[in-house]
């Protein structure tokens, strides 16, 4: 209802000041009915004394019950809103009331230092969700990626109008197993495959999107691959911190976990739960860790792995075809699969990280699917793993990549030059010398 379109009414208040006195001196005895409320609230026994300040979620809810008696719309949740309400009552009790008044300035002081430390509050919280671009409203099937790109004015092969791409995918032809499969032909005398359009491969550019469809036996269209780039938007410094964090949880997980594919050029760690190996199946979390720390090292660097896991997920659910993503949904429902945890993080819901000096937590999230690998440096040969023959997908987000440049002969110094594998769910840049790659490509794989 607008006020303009019920001039009489208008008129009617500016005609009567009586009537508008009594109602402003009603307004003024809600209000100060309402901090009588909320006065009585913490004076109750306890309720300031044992507010965990430590804990967002708790002074988050006692925020809001503050902003509900006073009859407070603009509601500043996190540390920011109890700050303000601090000051509000410091005024009410300060002659009044020192008990009260005393709680409430060591409230204050603690609510500052907390403040110091730079734990996040909740405007910042959804801020940095719109930065991970992990906030899409609307999930899209492959039939949605079809019809309509979700952006009209994007560009066709950005992420969000990517390509769509036909392909039969034609197991008959190429290297045999074991073969290592490159972008360039940058080790002289090697045997390595070139994927490249010469063999027949769709080359994808690196600020290309794409989606590869085919056809199953019923004619209904399915999704072979899909390779979104820049989903956390264009280069910027927001974007470069959030790689930074990324590659940094991946460096220290790589350093500190035990590399579970030790005869394979870099290294991989995995974290969460696994079904043991192949002569003894024990299903539960992995013991990953090969480094001696401390219990709150380890607990800080589950925190990050998981976080940085969940951005995976997160930007998969947002932006793959939901065809992908519902697949496994249904499949860790059906199997009765647990979320991600480790040892020292139990199963449940949330994830936590430090980005730019601050402390982001969100402790409703779903978490990632339970299994979760970070490589650096990592490749391994063509090979064919049993294990996913029948699992629904593998989702991989590469936070880093060079590839070396053609072999230019024997003159060209290639004993400087790197390369790098990305087949995990989170990567890093390599810098891996050709010349320790194994002849016949590694083992561990058939």
């Amino acid at each position: 209802m607008s006020l303009d379109s019920h001039p009489a009414y208008l008129c009617s208040l500016s005609s009567t000041p009586g009537a508008f006195s009594s109602m402003a001196k009603h307004s003024s005895q809600a209000k100060k009915q309402a901090r009588e409320a909320a006065l009585q609230y913490i004076s109750q026994p306890g309720i300031l004394a044992n507010l965990d300040i430590g804990n967002p979620d708790k002074v988050d809810a006692f925020v809001k019950q503050l902003d509900s008696l006073l009859g407070i719309s603009d509601v500043k949740q996190g540390y920011p809103g109890l700050e303000r309400q601090i000051r509000l009552f410091l005024d009410l009790t300060r002659n009044n009331n020192p008990l009260i008044y005393t709680a409430l300035v060591a409230l204050g002081q603690r609510c500052s230092e907390r403040l110091k430390l730079g734990t996040a509050t909740h405007q910042e919280k959804r801020s940095l969700i719109y930065r991970l671009n992990i906030a899409c409203k609307q999930p899209r099937g492959i039939s949605d990626f079809i019809s309509c790109p979700l952006d009209m004015q994007a560009p066709l092969g950005s992420f969000l109008n990517p390509k769509l791409v036909f392909r039969k995918r034609d197991m008959s032809f190429g290297p045999p197993i074991r073969t290592v499969l490159a972008d360039t032909r940058c080790r002289p005398n090697s045997r390595d495959f070139v994927c490249d359009e010469t063999a027949g491969f769709y080359v994808v550019g690196p600020d290309e999107s794409v989606v590869f469809l085919d056809k199953d036996e019923l004619g209904n269209i399915i999704v072979l691959l899909a390779v979104l780039r820049q989903i956390f938007g264009g280069p910027s410094n927001e974007q470069a911190a959030i790689l930074e964090w990324l590659q940094h949880t991946v460096d220290v997980a790589t350093e500190e976990r035990r590399n579970v594919r030790p005869g394979h050029p870099g290294k991989m760690a995995q974290v969460g739960y696994n079904a043991g190996p192949r002569h003894a199946h024990v299903f539960g979390c992995a013991k990953s860790y090969n480094k001696n720390l401390d219990e709150t090292t380890k607990i800080n660097h589950d925190h990050d792995v998981i976080a940085a896991v969940h951005i995976v997920w997160a930007a998969s659910k947002a932006w793959l075809p939901t065809d992908i993503t519902d697949n496994i949904e249904t499949h860790l429902r059906e199997n009765n699969l647990p979320r991600i945890a480790t040892r020292n993080i139990p199963a449940g819901t949330g994830f936590q990280l430090e980005l730019g000096g601050k402390k982001y937590t969100f402790p409703q999230y779903e978490r990632a699917p339970p299994e979760a690998y970070l490589t650096k440096d990592y490749s391994a040969s063509l090979h064919e793993d049993t294990c996913w023959i029948s699992g629904p997908s593998a989702m991989a987000l590469t936070v880093g990549r060079t590839v070396d440049p053609p072999y230019q002969g024997p003159s060209a110094d290639v004993s400087s030059q790197h390369r790098t594998r990305s087949a995990s769910t989170i990567s890093a840049p390599a810098s891996e010398n050709y010349q320790l790659w194994p002849a016949g490509g590694g083992r561990k794989f058939r």
